[in-house]
């Protein structure tokens, strides 16, 4: 059986951060590459998991939800700006499933 790993997606001073802890990662700078690396990454059996740290555009965003909702592994966690000191702490896939509820219970009504 192979190693499991954790792999972070994101940009340089939180891929380095992770690195310290031993966590590997890929330093992305645009949202195009974000895509290939991610691709990459979900083919490869010995990643579990995947830290995405990094603003991603909102079709990128949607692309990840459907993702997680289809797939069970691997494991996509998607970290807010932690640098960011102005940053309102949310979670983009429990967003989605409140905007979801949000729909569909105002079309009940």
């Amino acid at each position: 059986m192979s190693e499991q790993k954790i792999h972070v997606l994101g940009y340089d001073d939180i891929v380095s951060m992770l690195g310290l802890l031993g966590i590997e990662g890929t330093v992305i700078k645009e949202s195009d590459d974000f895509q290939k690396e991610f691709n990459n990454l979900i083919n490869k059996p010995s990643i579990d998991m995947i830290i995405i740290s990094l603003k991603l555009p909102s079709d990128i965003e949607d692309f990840l939800v459907n993702f997680k909702l289809n797939k069970r592994k691997p494991f996509i966690f998607y970290l807010p700006e932690i640098f960011n000191l102005e940053v309102i702490p949310k979670d983009l896939f429990l967003n989605k499933i409140y905007e979801s509820i949000g729909k569909n219970l105002s079309l009940k009504e």
